[in-house]
């Protein structure tokens, strides 16, 4: 039987993974936050680049000459979720292409995509010199607020039509992911705009518990797990 979906998008912060912002985590790791920076951002007064600028620079106000290799220890620490393993081995299995779109952070979005055998992975780089260390500024390939844009190219790229598509995130900046895939799913959220954007709502965090959406012809619906009639569509 063939899969009714071709390609799952997934978030990575809060959704694969046990951590509200993989920036943030490193911002406590040293003891600070990005609050400053972070008002301006949503004031719209600084921009995606400037936003991760100003993050790396508390970073190496801290530790001048912190690498590569210092940011990927760092997140070691954080966590995927459970079930998540197995759902993916079920996706690759049933032939299904799975993706990251997220603006967090590329090293750990890279080393969860390894562990998860994950095909395609957009999310923030690091600059780095020769000796791996951090030149001050991000390589932005996923701007925070408009995480439709990579996804859609994405799907262009790959030739997959939007009802082909499944798309899961757990806050409001993923809505627009929501919105384009034929299929949003709010995954353990945070607030009240994904749950309306979404067409199915799963609460808690067993990743497992996605399987009945994603592959419903082997997996029977699970209990905590509601579908939603998608407003505007």
């Amino acid at each position: 039987m063939r899969p009714k979906f071709k390609l799952v998008v997934f978030d990575l912060d809060g959704t694969l993974v046990d951590c509200e912002s993989s920036w943030v985590f490193v911002h406590r790791h040293f003891g600070l936050d990005n609050d400053a920076s972070l008002e301006l951002y949503l004031r719209g007064e600084i921009d995606d680049e400037e936003f991760m600028r100003s993050d790396i620079a508390l970073w190496k106000g801290r530790k001048p000459d912190i690498t590569i290799k210092d940011v990927e220890n760092i997140l070691l620490g954080i966590g995927i979720y459970p079930g998540a393993r197995k759902l993916f081995s079920l996706l690759k299995g049933a032939g299904i292409r799975t993706a990251i779109v997220s603006g967090g952070l590329m090293p750990l979005a890279r080393r969860v995509a390894f562990e998860l055998e994950i095909d395609h992975v957009l999310a923030n780089g690091l600059a780095v010199d020769k000796g791996g260390r951090l030149l001050g500024y991000g390589l932005l390939e996923v701007e925070l607020n408009r995480k439709g844009l990579p996804m859609e190219r994405l799907m262009k790229r790959l030739g997959i039509d939007r009802d082909k598509v499944a798309a899961v995130g757990n806050s409001s900046i993923d809505a627009p992911m929501l919105e384009l895939a034929g299929l949003g799913i709010a995954f353990n959220p945070i607030d009240e705009e994904v749950t309306e954007i979404a067409d199915v709502l799963v609460e808690g965090s067993d990743l497992m518990a996605l399987a009945p959406y994603l592959i419903p012809e082997t997996h029977a619906r699970p209990k905590g797990g509601r579908r939603r009639n998608r407003r505007g569509r």
